[in-house]
C-alpha cells in the first residue's frame, strides 16, 4: 500500500513539472472557459488554430468550433434547469482549447489529473509555476471528459485520462485503434468507428457498380488504418484499386497539384476515394479546381469531406455530384433556438467574451473590419443565425448527446452508490470505474433515436449519404441514403441523386434532371464468349474472346472448351449445348438438281425397259444378247433409284441399302458388259480358224457367267460388312467450327475392296473393247462397248482420289450420287441408244415402204421361170450371211436364217460354183460383228 502511495506521489511530481516545461502562454485564460458546478465535466475541444504548429493561434477560422462550446453549455445548462436527472446536483464544466496540436492535447489531460488541482497549492518551488510572473497553471477536478476532435488527438487523451481512470467520450473521432479496449478502456463515442464507415463507403462503391477507384488518406492512425480496411474489402468485391496516394502534412500546393497529375493517368478511375481529414480533403478539392479537373472525379469521401461540404459551399460548388459518409445527426430545434438567441447579446457567453475573435463566432456581428478577406469569405459562407433556416453543425448534436450520456450515468450511478448525498458531497462518492460501467450500460432517446454503446464503447448508430448538388443555382449539400449499423442496410434513393456534371443530355447540355449514374471502370464489362485478362502492374482487366467452340468460365477467368458435338450457346455462352446435325436434305439446291437428273434417269431407264419388253422379238433386239442386256437395265434402274437413299436421312437400313447398292449396281452394270466383250473377242478370235463357236456363248452360259461374277461381289460385300459393317455417325469435321454431320460411316475396306473389284471388271471390259476396235463399220456394237468402258474408266479415275480426299460427308454423297447417275447415263447412251435409234428406223424404213422388205442381207429379188427367186449378190454375201449365223450362234439369229430356207439353199449352190467355203467362211471372219446395226 505505501509502495503504491509513494509511486502515485512521484509520479503527480513528474507530471507537475511536465506541466512546468511548457510555454506559460499556453495557460492563457483566452484558451479555457469554467463553469463550475457540484459535478464538472471536462471538454478538450478545438477552437483556436496553431500557426507555428508550436502555440496557439489568435484566430478561430470556422465557426463549428463555436458551436462545439456553444453545445457544451447549452447541454449543462438544459441538465441542470431539470428536475428528472441529477435533481440534487449542479453540473459544471470546463473547456480548454488544444488548438488541434498533439503537445496541447497532452498538457490539457494533465491538466485533469486527480489532486493536482490540490498540489499545486503546496508546491514547495512556487517559481516553477510563476517563472514569467503570469497566471500559476491551474488543475481542474473532473469526473469524466468530452474530446477530442480528431482521433490522433483523441488517442493521446485517452492513454493519459486511462492512467487515472477517468471516462472519455469523443464527438467526432471515429478511428478504429480507439475500439481497443485493452489499450483504451475508458474511451467512448457518439460516433460509429471508421470500420463501419470504410464499410459504408464500400457498399456505396459496389451499389453504384463502381469497380475501379483511386484513394487518397491522410497519413497517421485515422487515415492509414481506414486505407488498409479499404483495400481490404474493395478485394472482396472485385473493386480494383488503380493507385493509393498518401498526404503528409508537410505538403504544399505544388505537391496537392501532383497529386491530381497521378489521379488523371487512370482516366477509368473517375470514383476517387478520399478518406482525408478536413485540411487535407479541403487542400485536394482546391488542387482540383486550380488543375481545372474539378469535374473529372466522382468524389467520395468520409465524415471529414462531409464536414467541409457543409461548411463552404465553394467546395460543394467545385465538386458537384460529390458523395460523402458521415455519422447521421438530427437537428435539435431548441439549440437552434438558443444559437439564435446569442444574436441579441453578441457574447460568447455572460461572463466570459474571447476578446477580437467573438466575432467570427456569431458572423452577424462582423463588423470591425479587422480581419482578413479570406476570413470574412469563410465567415460570410456559414449559415447566419440571422438566418431563419440556421442549422448547426451535424457534430453539434453528439456534443449534446455525450453530456446527456453522462448526466445520465451520473444520475444512476449516484442513485446506486451515493444514497443521500447531495451537493459537492456527491463527488468524493464518484470511482471512474463505476463511472464507467454505468456509461456502458445507459440508455436514452436522443434526436437521433435511441442512444446506447455496445462492448467496446462505441455508440450503436446510422450513417448518412450526402450529395452535392446545384438546386435552382446554389450548391446545396442534400441527403440521399442511409445505413444501418444494426442491420448493416444500405438504402439509396435513386431519384434524389443528380448527375448532371458527368454526363451530358442528348442535346449537349447538361440535364438537370438526369438520373444516369456515371462509370468508374478500368474497362467494359466483357460481353459473353469472353474472358477477363489482368495484367501484372494493376487489377485492370482486358476482354479477350473465348474461340468460337469455348465458353466463359463461371468467374470469366478462363476459357473451356466444348465437348466434341456441342458448341456455345449463343445468347449467353456459358453453357455448351449439343449441335443439331446436318445432312443432305432436298432442301438443298445442289442435292435437288441430283435428285431431278436421278429421276430423270430413271424414267429414261424404265422407258428403255418398256420398249426392250414391247420389242423383244425384234432382230434387232434378239441379235443384243436379249438376256445380258436386261441384267444391265436391272443395274442401271437400281443405280438411279439408290440416289435417293443417298440423299435420304441416315439411318441403319439405308446405310447398308447405300454400302450393298453401291457396289453391287456397278457389278450388274459391267459383269454383263465383261461377259459380251469376251464372246465378241473371242468368236472372232475363232473365226480366224475354224467356223465352230466357241464354248460358253450361248445365253444361258453367258447368264451363269454373269451370275458367278455377281455372287463373288456379293461374297465380298458379306465378308466386309461382317468384319466392319457400315453404321450411323455424328461427326464433327473441324472443332472451331460450329457444323456436324450425320452420314453413313462406309467401312475403307469394305468400299476399297468392293471398288476394286468393280474397277477389276471396268479395266477388264476396256481391254477387250481395245482388242475389238478394229471389227467393220457393219457390226459395231464394240466401239460403243469401248466408248463406254473408256468414259466410265475415266468417270472412276477422278472419283476415287476425289471422294477419299473430301472431308465433308455431304460432298461425299454428292459424289457417290453423281457417279452413279454419270454411270448409268453413260451405260444407257452407249449400250442401249443406239439399238434404240435403229430399231426406229428400221420402223420407220417400213413405215415409208411397206411393198418392199427389210433386206439386211443384201437380197436381189429376181423372176425367174420358177418364179420368183431372192438371190444374193454375189458368193461373199452368201458367206456373210451363214457367217453372221455362226457368230450369232444364237436362236434368234438360226430362226431368222432358217425362215428363208430357200434363200440358204441358193446360196449354198452359187457356193460351190465360186469356190471354197473355207476361204469364204476366213473372209467373213475378218468383216463381221456380234450384230448389225
Amino acid at each position: 500500500m505505501g509502495s503504491s502511495v509513494y509511486l502515485r506521489i512521484v509520479y503527480m511530481i513528474c507530471c507537475g513539472f511536465l506541466v512546468c516545461g511548457y510555454p506559460p502562454e499556453i495557460f492563457n485564460k483566452s484558451y479555457e472557459y469554467i463553469q463550475c458546478g457540484d459535478i464538472n465535466i471536462g471538454a478538450v475541444l478545438s477552437i483556436h488554430m496553431s500557426e507555428d504548429n508550436r502555440n496557439c493561434g489568435q484566430s478561430i477560422p470556422l465557426f463549428p468550433s463555436i458551436e462545439y462550446v456553444q453545445a457544451v453549455i447549452f447541454a449543462i445548462n438544459e441538465i441542470n434547469n431539470r428536475t428528472d436527472i441529477l435533481p440534487n446536483v449542479t453540473l459544471g464544466t470546463v473547456i480548454l482549447d488544444d488548438c488541434l496540436m498533439p503537445s496541447m492535447v497532452l498538457a490539457r489531460a494533465m491538466q485533469f489529473m486527480p489532486d493536482l488541482h490540490n498540489f499545486q497549492n503546496h508546491c514547495p518551488s512556487p517559481p516553477c509555476f510563476d517563472r514569467t510572473n503570469e497566471t500559476i497553471p491551474t488543475f481542474y477536478d473532473v469526473v469524466s471528459v468530452i474530446g477530442s476532435y480528431t482521433s490522433s488527438l483523441s488517442i493521446v487523451l485517452a492513454n493519459v485520462l486511462a492512467l487515472f481512470k477517468i471516462p472519455q467520450i469523443s464527438h467526432t473521432s471515429t478511428s478504429d485503434l480507439l475500439s481497443d479496449k485493452k489499450r483504451f478502456p475508458y474511451f467512448l463515442r457518439m460516433v460509429p468507428p471508421d470500420k463501419y464507415q470504410v464499410k459504408v463507403i464500400v457498399d456505396m462503391l459496389h451499389f453504384f457498380n463502381w469497380k475501379y477507384v483511386s484513394v487518397i488518406y491522410s497519413e497517421g492512425s485515422y487515415g492509414q488504418e481506414s486505407e488498409r480496411q479499404l483495400i481490404k474489402l474493395f478485394r472482396e468485391l472485385d473493386i480494383c484499386v488503380a493507385q493509393s496516394i498518401e498526404i503528409r502534412n508537410s505538403m504544399g500546393n505544388s505537391q496537392y497539384d501532383s497529386v491530381i497529375d497521378s489521379l488523371r493517368k487512370y482516366k477509368g478511375a473517375r470514383a476517387v476515394v478520399l478518406y482525408a481529414d478536413s485540411v487535407h480533403a479541403a487542400s485536394v478539392i482546391k488542387a482540383a479546381k486550380r488543375k481545372n479537373a474539378f469535374r473529372e472525379f466522382l468524389w467520395t469521401g468520409s465524415d471529414a469531406l462531409s464536414l467541409i461540404l457543409d461548411d463552404d459551399s465553394e467546395y460543394c460548388n467545385s465538386s458537384l455530384g460529390s458523395l460523402s459518409v458521415r455519422p447521421f445527426s438530427a437537428n435539435v430545434p431548441r439549440f437552434s433556438k438558443y444559437m439564435k438567441s446569442l444574436r441579441e447579446t453578441g457574447l460568447f457567453h455572460g461572463k466570459h467574451r474571447v476578446e477580437k475573435d467573438v466575432q467570427s463566432w456569431l458572423p452577424y456581428n462582423v463588423t470591425s473590419g479587422k480581419f482578413t478577406e479570406p476570413e470574412m469569405e469563410r465567415s460570410s459562407l456559414h449559415q447566419s443565425t440571422e438566418d431563419d433556416n440556421y442549422v448547426p453543425i451535424f457534430a453539434a448534436s453528439y456534443v449534446i448527446d455525450a453530456v446527456y450520456a453522462f448526466a445520465y450515468a451520473l444520475h444512476d450511478y449516484i442513485n446506486m452508490n451515493c444514497g443521500d448525498l447531495k451537493g459537492k458531497a456527491v463527488r468524493q462518492c464518484i470511482q471512474g470505474e463505476g463511472l464507467l460501467n454505468a456509461l456502458k450500460k445507459v440508455t436514452f432517446n436522443s434526436s437521433i433515436g435511441e442512444i446506447s454503446f455496445d462492448q467496446n464503447g462505441d455508440v450503436v448508430g446510422k450513417y448518412e449519404i450526402r450529395q452535392c448538388q446545384m438546386v435552382e443555382g446554389t450548391p446545396h449539400h442534400e441527403q440521399v441514403g442511409m445505413w444501418d449499423m444494426k442491420t448493416h442496410a444500405l438504402s439509396i434513393d435513386k431519384d434524389k441523386l443528380r448527375w448532371s456534371e458527368f454526363k451530358k443530355s442528348s442535346t449537349g447540355n447538361y440535364s438537370d434532371n438526369d438520373h444516369s449514374i456515371p462509370e468508374s471502370v478500368c474497362a467494359e464489362p466483357c460481353i459473353s464468349g469472353q474472358i477477363y485478362s489482368f495484367s501484372r502492374e494493376t487489377c485492370c482487366w482486358k476482354c479477350v474472346s473465348c474461340k468460337n467452340n469455348e465458353i466463359a468460365s463461371v468467374n470469366s477467368t478462363h476459357c473451356e472448351t466444348c465437348e466434341l458435338l456441342f458448341w456455345p450457346d449463343e445468347r449467353t455462352r456459358s453453357r455448351c449445348v449439343e449441335i443439331v446435325p446436318s445432312y443432305v436434305t432436298l432442301a438443298d439446291l445442289i442435292a435437288c438438281s441430283v435428285c431431278i437428273c436421278a429421276i430423270l434417269g430413271l424414267i429414261v431407264a424404265l422407258f428403255v425397259v418398256m420398249l426392250f419388253h414391247t420389242y423383244r422379238h425384234e432382230r434387232i433386239i434378239r441379235s443384243s444378247s436379249r438376256e445380258l442386256s436386261q441384267v444391265m437395265l436391272v443395274g442401271i434402274s437400281v443405280a438411279f433409284m439408290l440416289v435417293f437413299s443417298f440423299l435420304s436421312v441416315p439411318n441403319s437400313v439405308s446405310c447398308y441399302l447405300n454400302h450393298v447398292g453401291f457396289s453391287l449396281t456397278f457389278t450388274f452394270v459391267y459383269a454383263p458388259l465383261l461377259v459380251k466383250t469376251n464372246r465378241i473377242y473371242r468368236i472372232f478370235r475363232a473365226g480366224r480358224k475354224t467356223t465352230a463357236l466357241p464354248q460358253c456363248t450361248s445365253p444361258t452360259s453367258q447368264v451363269a457367267i454373269v451370275t458367278g461374277i455377281i455372287f463373288i461381289q456379293i461374297l465380298i460385300i458379306i465378308l466386309s460388312t461382317t468384319m466392319s459393317p457400315p453404321t450411323v455417325k455424328l461427326r464433327m469435321p473441324i472443332r472451331t467450327e460450329k457444323f456436324v454431320e450425320l452420314y453413313c460411316d462406309m467401312p475403307l475396306a469394305g468400299l476399297l475392296s468392293s471398288l476394286s473389284f468393280n474397277l477389276f471388271l471396268v479395266m477388264i471390259c476396256t481391254f477387250y473393247a481395245f482388242k475389238t476396235r478394229k471389227l467393220p463399220d457393219n457390226y459395231n456394237e464394240s466401239r460403243y462397248i469401248a466408248f463406254c468402258v473408256d468414259t466410265t474408266l475415266l468417270v472412276w479415275i477422278s472419283f476415287v482420289p476425289t471422294y477419299f480426299t473430301t472431308s465433308r460427308a455431304y460432298y461425299k454423297v454428292i459424289i457417290l450420287s453423281l457417279a452413279l447417275i454419270v454411270n448409268s447415263v453413260v451405260s444407257l447412251m452407249c449400250l442401249f441408244v443406239p439399238k434404240l435409234y435403229a430399231l426406229y428406223h428400221q420402223k420407220h424404213q417400213k413405215a415409208k415402204s411397206q411393198d418392199k422388205c427389210y433386206n439386211p442381207l443384201n437380197i436381189r429379188t429376181e423372176t425367174t421361170s420358177l418364179g420368183v427367186v431372192n438371190r444374193f449378190n454375189n458368193t461373199t454375201d452368201f458367206m456373210k450371211s451363214r457367217s453372221v449365223s455362226q457368230l450369232v450362234g444364237s436362236q434368234d439369229s438360226a430362226t431368222s436364217m432358217v425362215s428363208n430356207a430357200g434363200i440358204i439353199r441358193e446360196t449354198k449352190s452359187e457356193s460351190k460354183l465360186n469356190g471354197s467355203t473355207g476361204q469364204a467362211n476366213t473372209s467373213s471372219a475378218e468383216n463381221s460383228d456380234l450384230s448389225v446395226t
